[in-house]
């Protein structure tokens, strides 16, 4: 009876399992799995072996154990394994002169030494796929990257073009201070003292920073919206917060301009401060930069 016979690689490729586990699935239950002919790559297994591998998969994914996976292929597969010790009884009834004992030790030798060669070049075989794998990520990751680092910089000119719009006297009703006023250094007056913040490698702390770490309280249950106005020459920076996990809205208004210090310095001051309609004091002015300085120094 002529019977049709398939490699290891048949098996994973037929069953889309990965090389490295049809091996292990041959290693650990060889003794449940028929096969004929030399080892490594002449070694060949009956069609007949693809359900053993699909069964053997199927009690792996389900969590038995190997005893569990043993006695069900005994049960289930113990003709199949009649039939090939019916073979291998041929074959060395056939086999032709020589001790039968060297002969089966030199077979067995052969046959593993064949078996490592074959487990090599399906290992390599996967690696060689997961490398491509590894190369395709890559080169998704560097074309997203492409995309944002794209999206970012159109972004950044359209912001550029609506500044120098407003600053132009193009923007219509729309108010935003110019670059120079939001990078200028924060400052309180106290006393005609300037106090501002400066943090680390000599950086100023600036309003367009203020705006940001209000900004950046932004969250899922927090709603924060900035609007500006020009108002008697100064800059009104408009701040609405929405708490929803605490119900509580909360409404401050900072006013700032332009000042040249004594020693000639530009700065941005802080002439007004407003907190759900009450001015906060130059304590509490005080006490909020300590907290920036903090802050901005961390």
């Amino acid at each position: 009876m002529n019977r049709k016979f398939i490699s290891l690689r048949e098996v994973g490729r037929q069953l889309e399992i990965p090389p490295s586990t049809v091996v292990y699935y041959k290693d650990k239950f060889t003794k449940y799995i028929p096969s004929v002919g030399g080892g490594g790559r002449r070694r060949r297994y009956p069609i007949e072996v693809l359900e053993i591998f699909r069964r053997i998969r199927e009690m792996f994914n389900d969590n038995w154990s190997t005893e569990q996976i043993e006695r069900e292929l005994a049960l289930k597969f113990s003709m199949l394994m009649d039939d090939q010790q019916y073979d291998q009884s041929n074959e060395q009834r056939s086999g032709g002169g020589g001790s039968p004992e060297f002969v089966q030790g030199l077979g067995d030798v052969l046959s593993k030494m064949s078996d490592v060669l074959d487990s090599q070049s399906l290992f390599r075989s996967e690696i060689r796929s997961l490398r491509d794998e590894v190369a395709e990520l890559r080169r998704e990751r560097d074309e997203l990257e492409r995309k944002a680092s794209e999206r970012a910089e159109s972004l950044e000119k359209q912001v550029a073009e609506l500044k120098r719009k407003v600053a132009g006297g193009q923007g219509g009703d729309i108010d935003f201070p110019p670059a120079e006023f939001l990078a200028s250094p924060l400052v309180i007056c106290s006393d005609g003292e300037y106090l501002g913040v400066q943090g680390k490698g000599r950086k100023h702390f600036s309003l367009k920073d203020f705006v940001h770490l209000i900004e950046r309280k932004m969250s899922s249950s927090l709603v924060v919206e900035t609007s500006w106005k020009r108002q008697n020459g100064h800059w009104v920076l408009v701040v609405r917060t929405d708490d929803s996990s605490k119900g509580r809205e909360q409404n401050i208004v900072l006013v700032a301009k332009k000042t040249v210090t004594p020693s000639k310095n530009v700065v941005t001051e802080i002439i007004r401060l407003n907190i759900d309609g009450n001015d906060a004091p130059d304590a509490l002015l005080l006490t909020l930069f300590r907290q920036l300085k903090s802050v901005f120094n961390g």
